[in-house]
């Protein structure tokens, strides 16, 4: 008896909890009146989240199966950095974006951007970057990101 007490305790599995069920999240009332002629705002709204911080509408900005990409600077897309999905694409705010954040970007900013509209997609570059949206229940979502990509600034390539 004595011995047993100085064993050490019996092994216990961790508790198994039932997976939680997710929400897609709510909009900002600004997305369900963006049309195609005001798109860049949406733009602009990501940009100010991300240098406040504001993981909830970033998550309200973000279709569930969009895609960041960073293409390094390269012409090549075999060393691209790829999130895949929303909650990759939050993890990436979490762990880069949100310690160093974007500056602000305004309207004149947008101002020189590019916007091809093709059915219910869209694709905006700005400078270097190259977003693609896609209307989807009744508002548009952010679809993609591409940045760090030398072909993005060409013209010929600003078609989704």
């Amino acid at each position: 008896m004595l011995l047993a007490g100085c064993a050490p305790p019996a092994f216990l599995a961790p508790p198994v909890f039932p997976a939680r069920p997710t929400a897609t999240p709510l909009p900002p009332a600004a997305l369900p009146t963006l049309t195609p002629a005001t798109l860049g705002e949406l733009v602009r709204i990501e940009r100010t989240a991300s240098i406040e911080g504001n993981l909830p509408l970033l998550a309200a900005l973000w279709a569930e199966d969009a895609r960041m990409v960073d293409g390094r600077g390269t012409p090549d897309p075999a060393d691209d950095y790829i999130w895949q999905g929303r909650a990759a694409i939050l993890s990436r705010y979490t762990l880069a974006v949100f310690p160093a954040p974007p500056p602000p970007l305004n309207a004149a900013d947008l101002a020189a951007t590019t916007l091809t509209l093709s059915g219910d997609t869209a694709t905006l570059v700005n400078g270097g970057d190259r977003w693609r949206m896609i209307q989807r229940s009744g508002r548009w979502w952010l679809l993609e990101l591409v940045y760090s990509a030398p072909e993005n600034s060409a013209p010929e390539n600003s078609a989704p």
